[in-house]
C-alpha cells in the first residue's frame, strides 16, 4: 500500500474544512429519533493534518473516534468530575496505543 500524504487523503474522500478544524465528511445519518427532528446518529470521517489540533469543547452526543492512519492521536477528554482520560489513538496496542475511543455526551 502507497503511503498517502494528508491532501492525497482529503482529495481522495472528499473532505471539506470542518468549523472546528480538520476536514470532514459525513458518510451515514440515521433517521430522526425525536420530536426535535435530529438524527439517532451519525457517522463522518475526520482528519486532523499535522498541525491542526481540535480545541477543547463539550458534545451534545457520543462520539466515537477511530484511528485508521497516519499519526497516533492524543484524544482528551474531561469527565464532569474533572479528571482527564487521555487515550492515545493508532496501531501501537503493546505499547498502550487504541484504533478506537469513546467520549461520552456532556
Amino acid at each position: 500500500m502507497t503511503a498517502l500524504s494528508a491532501d492525497d487523503v482529503i482529495r481522495l474522500l472528499e473532505l471539506q474544512p470542518h468549523p472546528e478544524r480538520g476536514h470532514y465528511r459525513e458518510t451515514f445519518r440515521d433517521d430522526p429519533s425525536g420530536t426535535d427532528g435530529r438524527a439517532a446518529s451519525t457517522a463522518i470521517y475526520f482528519l486532523l493534518s499535522k498541525d491542526e489540533i481540535s480545541r477543547w469543547h463539550r458534545v451534545d452526543a457520543a462520539e466515537i473516534w477511530h484511528w485508521y492512519a497516519g499519526a497516533p492521536l492524543l484524544l482528551s477528554i474531561a469527565p464532569p468530575d474533572g479528571i482527564a482520560i487521555n487515550t492515545q489513538l493508532g496501531p501501537d496496542l503493546v505499547n498502550d496505543e487504541r484504533p478506537q475511543a469513546a467520549v461520552l455526551k456532556g
